[in-house]
């Protein structure tokens, strides 16, 4: 059966395989990069640092290399993206209207042109209330580790200048729990915010 859940192990090797053949690292040998190849059949297995980051036939380019882990990177970061939105719609309380947006075919397009690590995740008001002043938060959520960077702000004031780095910045073991850490900061942006504007 397939997992529903991002293999974080296989994450981390895969971004670091391509990155050692990627960029500023384009003309270094494979044993530098310190990936390895091991032929069964008709094709290759890939690893870095003892993890299988790609099949490849037995005939192929660096670049049809650094595309066959964007290729699998992309299957598992759906996954990562999919785990964390599920989360958020369970923990997050918001106000009835509004709406999250997941950026995630735009931040799939960059990620296999360019290598993008991150998907945009917007919160917002689907249509403006007049009793209560608008709430817009972004999440920066990256799919190379379960981090992330949180924004909030409310008519130009700066909702989390004054919150931990641990809530701008959050880190967790999994991206579910990254979801919930997520979640709590928001939740108290927004009670912070709406309450005294309620009262």
């Amino acid at each position: 059966m397939i997992s529903t859940r991002p293999n974080l192990a296989y994450l981390k090797a895969a971004w670091a395989a391509h990155a050692s053949i990627s960029a500023e690292h384009c003309r270094q040998s494979y044993d530098e990069a310190g990936i390895r190849f091991e032929r069964v059949n008709h094709s290759w297995i890939v690893r870095k640092n003892d993890t299988q980051v790609s099949t490849m036939p037995l005939h192929y380019t660096r670049q049809d290399l650094r595309m066959g882990f964007l290729g699998r990177i992309e299957m598992e970061a759906r996954k990562a993206v999919a785990e964390v939105e599920g989360n958020l719609l369970r923990y997050l309380m918001l106000p009835e209207s509004y709406t999250m947006i997941v950026e995630l075919e735009e931040s799939m397009r960059h990620l296999r042109r360019r290598g993008h690590r991150a998907v945009t995740i917007l919160i917002g008001p689907s249509a403006m209330d007049g009793e209560m002043p608008p709430i817009y938060v972004e999440v920066q959520l990256f799919l190379d580790a379960p981090r992330a960077c949180v924004y909030a702000h409310c008519e130009g004031e700066d909702l989390l200048e004054q919150a931990p780095k641990r809530h701008r910045h959050p880190r967790a073991g999994t991206y579910a729990e990254l979801a919930r850490l997520i979640a709590e900061t928001v939740n108290a942006a927004f009670a912070e915010t709406l309450l005294p504007a309620v009262a």
